[in-house]
């Protein structure tokens, strides 16, 4: 039985939604370029006026680069501030795109049947907040013929969700909740459906601690629980804009940990999602100016970061890995 979170509307939150539709409604008047054009300058005037803005993203490039210098980290981010107004732009686009604005603006890699290849059977798709999330699903639907299913939260406000689901569903993208049963995705996964998770968000207090970017962060396990509990096909999306603002988007099979899931069902699940979030980082650090900065990644502290530091270096000790966390106790000084 599923469980669904009910949500629930009020004046304000009414009105909120109608100020977007008639923002978005007036964008959507200029050509796509001119749109893209004005929603950067608009973001970068928003970012220099709001210091929240400016203070976020600015504090987690320097903590996550902190071998950058001041000017270096600045410019990733006036770039950011511009990617972010390009992917509202992009978003709003979705029920407007045909396949020849699809393959003047997303580039697959390696190439397409290979994409197409690679989702024949359905899978876990995992990805983060690098490049278009949002485009990442149009080109996949486009691709494989098949519809996707992406796991998402709810959105505070009950008309936005509606307006999203609208949105995303013209391009055969459909939601599948957070509050809804398991059951629900792993009946799709038998199906050999697509379902995608963008899991590099934080998960609370409760969640377990990984290691991303140099800090601590609470980091959900859903890939890693369906992946373990099933056979489905494990791929590893990301994307990014080159200078002329064309979507680079790449699929990759992603292999499983070489454990016994049955034997230590939490050890391999900590491997797989170690494993997603260094491959994550490291896509990250190629393309800098493509990550969403500004969402909340690293906000739940965890109450024993000595404990977590010094298990996570033995761990990565045991197993092979290159250290996260070099400095030790000097790295709980710099980020206290």
């Amino acid at each position: 039985m599923q469980r669904k979170k009910k949500v629930r509307g009020g004046p304000l939150k009414f009105l909120e939604y109608c100020l977007v539709r008639c923002i978005v409604f007036f964008l959507l008047l200029f050509p796509f370029r001119l749109r893209i054009w004005l929603m950067q300058r608009l973001t970068l005037l928003m970012g220099a006026l709001s210091s929240n803005v400016r203070e976020r993203v600015y504090g987690n490039i320097e903590a996550s680069f902190p071998e950058r210098k001041p000017h270096e980290a600045k410019a990733i981010v006036k770039e950011n501030l511009r990617v972010l107004a390009r992917m509202t732009c992009e978003f709003y686009q979705e029920p407007r795109m045909k396949r020849d604005f699809i393959d003047r603006w997303i580039i697959q890699e390696p190439d397409t049947e290979s994409h197409r290849q690679l989702t024949r059977n359905g899978g876990i798709l995992v990805l983060g907040h690098l490049g278009s999330w949002e485009w990442k699903g149009v080109s996949i639907t486009r691709v494989t013929g098949k519809e996707l299913h992406v796991f998402a939260k709810r959105q505070s406000n009950p008309w936005a969700n509606a307006w999203i689901e609208r949105i995303r569903g013209s391009q055969s993208i459909k939601l599948v909740y957070t509050d809804e049963s398991p059951r629900v995705t792993f009946k799709l996964l038998k199906q050999k459906a697509l379902v995608a998770f963008i899991s590099d968000q934080d998960a609370g207090t409760d969640g377990p601690f990984f290691p991303f970017l140099g800090r601590l962060a609470s980091t959900f396990q859903g890939p890693a629980l369906f992946a373990r509990k099933t056979d489905a096909p494990i791929i590893f999306c990301y994307s990014y804009h080159d200078t002329q603002g064309r979507l680079h988007f790449k699929m990759e099979p992603f292999e499983r940990p070489d454990l016994d899931p049955d034997a230590d069902p939490r050890e391999w699940e900590r491997h797989f999602t170690y494993r997603w979030v260094k491959r994550l980082e490291e896509k990250v650090r190629e393309h800098p100016a493509d990550y969403y900065w500004l969402h909340k990644r690293w906000r739940s502290r965890p109450e024993n970061p000595e404990e977590l530091i010094q298990y996570w270096t033995e761990w990565e000790k045991k197993n092979g890995y290159p250290l996260s966390f070099p400095e030790g106790k000097e790295y709980l000084r710099k980020n206290s």
